[in-house]
């Protein structure tokens, strides 16, 4: 059995444990497939916790590569992760030997993504700041597939590891077929967007229903996979200094998390956009990374601190049966038209439903008078003019 997530499920995550701070912020996290494990990345060590325990299981330094990215591969018993000190390969990391069993290179630039294809054990593909887009295989050591003439490219695979989803700049959105990647892509999507607001990041929902473009200008959106249609657009939190924030979707794709300025956790209906719940943790900079586990009613916040947040235990709530394992919801071939499209229409993106600067500027003036405490999640919220619309105040 497990939660159903509603609106009222969600207000109801509290911090069940904190770890202590970091030498380095966290730059990137990852459950693993059966979400029994946490990856945590810095450029000081990659970690390894335990997502039932919670406690840290392992740790191996990283001060010689200072790795900015990172991901499980071939069953969770090695690591991939990126290296920007001498070079800018890629290494792989057996969890049991501590040692390094291959290394790939090939971008001339640091990797700002790497992710392990859906239902293979040995595909991967990494996107760097060199504009440049790699599908590797971990039994070879040169790429498979090369994807250029992008800018700033994000990537991303479905649900299902069939499709594989490309950005350039703020600009367009390609959709490839894994098995065609040598073809034109199956879709290409042009928008026309706000260029102030960079696109940091790029994923698909659990069911395969949208895609998830994250700013560092304090709002992020969603739109269709299958035509590339607008669908909603995310707003209301902070962003100070224009930090590229995570966002993740619930495992039901029915709800969005994204983290913000001075800890806080920004909680949305990822149908309507609705605003459900701000949460205020123990988290004391910008939440840079967030993910909810795929398997488990849990999600793990962190900016200096990892903080694990689970629903409270004495909460009412709704009970549902688990989804068989790897059950879930994707687009396919019948869906996705299969000829480039020559002439891609130009798609107008809204602005966010709210003014940023004027948010951003008011907040500034708000902290100038005042520092707001970090607030422990088990006291009582004293001051409750000072809370953000949809903050959850403890009873």
């Amino acid at each position: 059995m497990s939660i159903r997530l509603n609106d009222d499920a969600m207000r109801q995550f509290r911090v069940a444990k904190v770890f202590q701070e970091r030498d380095h912020h966290t730059l990137a996290m990852e459950f693993s497939s059966d979400g029994l494990r946490l990856l945590v990345c810095d450029h000081s060590a990659l970690s390894i916790f335990s997502s039932t325990r919670q406690v840290e299981l392992c740790k191996v330094h990283m001060h010689h590569y200072l790795p900015d990215v990172a991901c499980f591969v071939q069953q969770d018993t090695r690591v991939l992760h990126s290296t920007s000190k001498h070079d800018y390969t890629i290494r792989c990391l057996d969890l049991n030997t501590r040692h390094c069993v291959r290394v790939f290179g090939g971008h001339a630039k640091t990797i700002n993504r790497l992710a392990s294809q859906p239902g293979s054990e040995n595909v991967f593909i990494s996107a760097g700041r060199d504009d440049q887009v790699y599908m590797w295989d971990i039994r070879a050591e040169t790429h498979t597939h090369r994807i250029n003439n992008l800018r700033r490219p994000l990537c991303a695979f479905d649900p299902a590891g069939l499709f594989l989803a490309t950005s350039s700049g703020t600009e367009a959105i390609q959709i490839h077929d894994v098995r065609m990647l040598r073809e034109k892509p199956a879709q290409k999507f042009v928008y026309q967007v706000n260029a102030k607001a960079n696109w940091t990041q790029l994923q698909f929902a659990p069911n395969g229903k949208s895609l998830l473009l994250s700013t560092d200008h304090s709002w992020c959106f969603s739109v269709s996979p299958i035509d590339g249609t607008y669908q909603q657009s995310f707003t209301g939190y902070s962003s100070k200094v224009r930090l590229p924030l995570d966002a993740t979707y619930t495992p039901d794709s029915q709800f969005i998390l994204s983290g913000a300025h001075n800890g806080r956790i920004h909680i949305w209906r990822a149908a309507d956009g609705f605003p459900v719940a701000v949460l205020k943790g123990n988290n004391v900079g910008p939440v840079r990374c967030i993910r909810f586990n795929p398997r488990a009613t849990m999600f793990v916040s962190s900016d200096w601190l990892l903080a694990f947040w689970m629903p409270m235990a004495n909460g009412v709530y709704d009970w549902v049966k688990r989804l068989k394992p790897g059950e879930t919801i994707s687009f396919t071939d019948e869906n996705v038209q299969k000829e480039a499209v020559k002439a891609p229409r130009k798609i107008p993106m809204p602005k966010p439903k709210i003014d940023t600067e004027w948010k951003i500027k008011a907040l500034n003036r708000k902290r100038a008078c005042t520092e707001e405490p970090i607030v422990d999640l088990t006291n009582a919220l004293v001051n409750k003019d000072s809370m953000e619309d949809g903050e959850i105040a403890e009873d």
